[in-house]
């Protein structure tokens, strides 16, 4: 543990522990809630503490507490974490959920934005990231290529006012002109993708988010839910049809391009680590 954090055990919740990972389940799930505490109206410190005793009247994790850096304990994917995000200033914090089901996401989801409409605000700087996996490794690989065509199709990437340096919508790679132009995008303040694949079988979701997000809750269960869906009908090739109408599509829109261009495309996209070298 790092000298600056705090832990604070769990107190028993059974209404969060009805939505614990089962054997049964296949994914699991995660979100990240970034927002301004308001120090016009609160003390930092004191605003934190009130929201992290609020937290424990519906979560059944320990609580990990870092004003200074972030939380290096072993569990930490287990706890609630709050601590600082280096992408804000410096009232701004991160509250991190521990690991959990698709419905033990949108049980957090309900409590912790009103905290945000109590204590806080969002702007144009903050967001809410969602992690989806599998909970099993063994060599299992998402078609990342196809998972961001499906939620393209679907509207879920453009939804929301783009980020400028914090989130953007990775179909705009096609504006993206050479490798050097990608290598600068790619290394800009905060992961500028608002769609990454983190690990072979784990997806980073940051499309949301903008000033006053926490007060879309509605909007947010919904598309949380569509990412989840898309994410199962690509690992288990659901709808082979739809899927390689999608691709023949976006095929067809980059041969429409000049040669330049196509071989341009094909350079940016592998250097921003959307498509793999290999493929």
């Amino acid at each position: 543990m790092s000298n600056t954090t705090l832990r604070y055990k769990a107190v028993t919740n059974s209404a969060v522990d009805s939505h614990a990972i089962t054997d049964n389940d296949e994914y699991q799930f995660g979100c990240e809630f970034e927002f301004y505490i308001d120090i016009e109206k609160y003390d930092f410190t004191d605003a934190v503490e009130r929201i992290r005793n609020k937290i424990q009247t519906f979560s059944n994790a320990d609580i990990l507490v870092d004003l200074v850096g972030l939380p290096t304990d072993e569990d930490k994917n287990h706890c609630v974490q709050i601590k600082p995000d280096q992408s804000l200033d410096s009232h701004g914090i991160e509250i991190s959920i521990p690991i959990t089901s698709q419905n033990g996401v949108k049980h957090y989801i309900n409590h912790i934005l009103p905290l945000i409409e109590e204590f806080g605000y969002t702007n144009q700087d903050t967001g809410l990231h969602f992690h989806i996996s599998t909970i099993q490794k063994d060599g299992r690989n998402i078609a990342f290529y196809v998972y961001m065509l499906m939620c393209h199709d679907k509207q879920l990437l453009g939804s929301w006012q783009p980020r400028v340096g914090y989130s953007h919508n990775v179909m705009d790679i096609l504006a993206i002109k050479s490798k050097s132009e990608a290598r600068v995008i790619k290394t800009k303040k905060g992961t500028i993708w608002n769609l990454e694949k983190i690990e072979a079988n784990h997806i980073e979701i940051k499309s949301i988010g903008g000033i006053d997000y926490h007060r879309q809750m509605d909007k947010i269960l919904c598309e949380f839910d569509m990412y989840a869906e898309c994410f199962d009908g690509v690992f288990k090739d659901a709808d082979p049809k739809y899927r390689e109408r999608l691709v023949a599509e976006h095929k067809q829109l980059i041969a429409s391009l000049d040669g330049r261009t196509q071989a341009e495309f094909a350079i940016a996209v592998t250097e921003a680590g959307l498509i793999d070298r290999n493929r």
